[in-house]
């Protein structure tokens, strides 16, 4: 649910505003919205100290090296920026004597102050580089060629006139090739060092993130200062809090001598978001910080529907019982190494898995070996059709969904349910509102009957006539809602908006596609490399071959969930059930450290 929100203004007095902001801090429950521009000294500082810490932490390489001198921790993030730096213009260095080099070492080694010295005694000297195929030599001036290599000519041309040449002319380098050369040197030894010295800081790592941590809670502090406004001797603070823990802040400005007004958030205010499920739903939260989406304050908490509907796509687009097995066991593994990690995200991969490996099971779905024939085939047990143990009624729901045809009927189903929940929970949401309530029932109508147009057009099944006399009342359900609001505009809008409707249904087609496409591409290369296991150089060729193709297919399926299994939810059912994702997420005044 999304928790109710107020919005509260805090009065303290100016002599204790950095006590009060301290206070507020440490309770933890304040979204601040500032009174005015968080600037000033204060802030800049801050954030260049921010700005310093997560360049040191960014710098730092994931595998730490030996310890390179001792080090005061005080000076750590000083030290390491130090080290970037001096890396960073011994490859600038690095990178200009290189490219001067490479510009003039066909004409060997050579002193580019002697040609200057050389051109103020009236002798003219340029350097050169043509095609061969248009180089004619320097006509009347003295020419003299140092090397051809792919193509190219490389030469030197002397005369006491001007010289002005159609080829592409060399600019002299700063230094000798033997200076160049030193300099390339003395920089890839500079880097090499600087990268040894942040290798012995990356066994730091955690200090240097906790710095940050740190440094970040400083520019939340001076930020959260200068967004108060203060007059007469009196400063105010601003922000939004749960309604139910206004009687904690009150509590809280009688012992510290505060004045609190609370306000109800009025309609067009960007009021934050705070979900809070239940421990069922849980798991939602680990795909919403993914996703990095958070419904309006205004708008409906879809998250157990969401959750519902997303496991099943999952499932049917990874489709694969062994890739779900794969998923669980590194879910399993990581949830063991990161113990003091919460808890939700792991919950969430062991549903996504389960649902998973239940739906490849069904279909006998293992790493796209074939249900039929001699070569690379489902063991008899773990097919439920053939396997002794399996009742008969899993058999015929087994055997059913393995039909393709029944599985794209599948997929309509789970259209027609999924809008079905949209346009009712809708209604009910807005059940105070009679047009909007007019309007959900009329789509409600009108997916059923798209519902049944799909499934004629798709699977050739009979449409009944009885269903279009739904569509239509529900098209004029739709037409009375736009004529209670007075949108005239939508009314004409009907006819695109109904192809819509009927474009949201067969979209989730899409789930027996990709999950299809998935299997098709691990059971044509089983299928192609099975002739190989007859050696053993042929079995291990084609192991790695199998091994490529299913990390392949897994980061195919990932990619397949990403788009279909999200945009089903955030975009087919959002769009019906009126959710934007609009909102900004609750973010209170707290340390972090």
């Amino acid at each position: 649910m999304i928790t109710p929100m107020s919005r509260v203004v805090v009065a303290a007095t100016d002599t204790s505003k950095e006590e009060t902001l301290d206070i507020l801090r440490r309770w933890g429950l304040l979204h601040i919205l500032p009174l005015q521009t968080p600037e000033n000294e204060q802030v800049s500082v801050a954030k260049a100290a921010l700005a310093s810490a997560q360049k040191a932490l960014e710098a730092l390489p994931s595998k730490p090296g030996p310890e390179w001198a001792t080090r005061e921790e005080s000076d750590l993030l000083s030290q390491i920026n130090n080290t970037t730096q001096s890396k960073k213009e011994a490859e600038e260095a690095l990178a200009q004597s290189s490219a001067e080099l490479k510009k003039v070492e066909a004409f060997g080694e050579f002193d580019p102050h002697s040609i200057k010295e050389l051109q103020k005694g009236g002798i003219n000297i340029k350097i050169y580089s043509a095609e061969e195929k248009v180089y004619k030599g320097g006509g009347k001036f003295v020419v003299e060629e140092f090397k051809r290599a792919k193509g190219e000519v490389f030469f030197a041309v002397f005369s006491e006139a001007p010289i002005d040449l159609p080829y592409t002319e060399i600019a002299l380098p700063s230094k000798s090739v033997s200076e160049l050369k030193a300099d390339i040197n003395n920089a890839i030894k500079t880097i090499e060092e600087c990268e040894k010295k942040l290798a012995s800081y990356a066994g730091k790592r955690t200090k240097v993130g906790e710095l940050v941590v740190k440094a970040s809670d400083e520019l939340a502090f001076r930020a959260a200062g200068a967004g108060m406004r203060s007059e007469i001797g009196v400063c105010f603070i601003q922000g939004y809090c749960p309604k139910e823990k206004l009687a904690s802040l009150n509590e809280l400005a009688a012992k510290n001598g505060w004045g609190v007004s609370a306000y109800e958030p009025t309609e067009n205010e960007a009021v934050p978001t705070l979900l809070k499920h239940k421990k069922a739903v849980k798991p939602m939260d680990a795909l919403y910080s993914v996703l990095g989406i958070t419904p309006g304050y205004k708008e409906i908490d879809v998250s157990s529907v969401f959750l519902c509907f997303f496991s099943i796509f999952f499932a049917m687009i990874v489709g694969d019982a062994a890739y779900g097995l794969l998923f669980m066991s590194v879910t399993f593994f990581a949830s063991k190494k990161f113990k003091d990690a919460p808890r939700y995200p792991f919950h969430f991969l062991y549903l996504m898995s389960g649902c998973t490996i239940i739906w490849g099971i069904l279909n006998a779905s293992y790493l796209g070996l074939n249900t039929e024939g001699e070569t690379m085939v489902v063991p008899a047990v773990l097919d439920i059709v053939k396997a002794g143990w399996a009742p008969e009624g899993l058999k015929n729901l087994a055997s059913w969904i393995r039909d393709s045809e029944n599985t794209k009927f599948l997929c309509f189903i789970l259209a027609v349910i999924h809008l079905t929940i949209a346009h009712i929970w809708n209604a009910w949401a807005h059940r105070d509102e009679k047009a909007t309530v007019v309007s959900q029932i009329g789509w409600l109508c009108t997916t059923w009957m798209m519902f049944f147009l799909a499934r004629n057009m798709v699977l050739a099944h009979e449409f009944p006539q009885e269903i279009l006399y739904v569509g239509i009342g529900g098209a004029v359900l739709i037409i009375a809602g736009a004529v209670l609001k007075a949108e005239w505009f939508s009314i004409g809008m009907l006819p695109l908006n109904l192809v819509s409707n009927l474009v949201d249904v067969i979209s989730y087609i899409r789930l027996f596609a990709v999950g299809m496409a998935g299997y098709s591409v691990a059971n044509a290369f089983n299928n192609m490399v099975a002739p190989l296991f007859g050696s053993i150089p042929g079995a291990i060729g084609a192991a790695l071959i199998l091994l490529l193709v299913h990390a392949l297919n897994v980061a195919l399926a990932a990619m397949g969930v990403a788009v279909h299994a999200v945009r089903l939810n955030t975009l087919e059912f959002s769009n019906n059930i009126g959710v934007e994702w609009s909102g900004n997420a609750y973010a209170p005044f707290k340390k972090n450290i």
